[in-house]
């Protein structure tokens, strides 16, 4: 199995939600030691990234009534246990996680961590982010990081 696969979920075009996507370019270009990926929608495809690491870590924007920028660290049973997951993004990756644990458990990573960032503004086409985001994009990196030099 190869190690870990660090998979960014979201617009690039779409100001606040493409928090995700960013985060994985620039650790890409630090050269760390993971297989960066970026995805645009939640689906099997999903699966077609993690199959065969040990570790995959997720990046995505979403919107739970949380404060703007807040950040949740999630594992996929925590996307089913609790009811303010069920109106993200999170619903669907666990969904497809829950899916490749039942047809592929042998092949499915033994961890999978979920960083969200509640955002803002995912209607407006902007290359910038709202201010709350922009500084939780930097904290989701930094975690990251260390989560790839454990």
């Amino acid at each position: 199995m190869k190690e870990v696969v660090v998979i960014g979920i979201g617009n690039p075009l779409l100001s606040d939600d493409r928090a995700g996507i960013v985060i994985v370019e620039d650790l890409e270009k630090e050269g760390l030691l993971a297989q960066f990926e970026i995805l645009y929608t939640v689906g099997f495809e999903l699966l077609d990234k993690i199959l065969g690491y040990k570790k995959a870590i997720i990046v995505d924007a979403c919107m739970l009534g949380q404060k703007i920028g807040d950040i949740l660290e999630v594992k996929v049973e925590d996307i089913f246990a609790s009811s303010k997951l069920v109106n993200s993004h999170a619903m669907h990756i666990g969904t497809s996680l829950k899916l490749g644990f039942e047809l592929y458990p042998d092949l499915m990573p033994k961890e999978v961590k979920i960083f969200l960032i509640e955002v803002e503004n995912i209607e407006e086409f902007s290359k910038n982010f709202t201010p709350e985001v922009k500084k939780a994009v930097e904290e989701v990196k930094q975690r990251i990081k260390q989560e790839l030099c454990l």
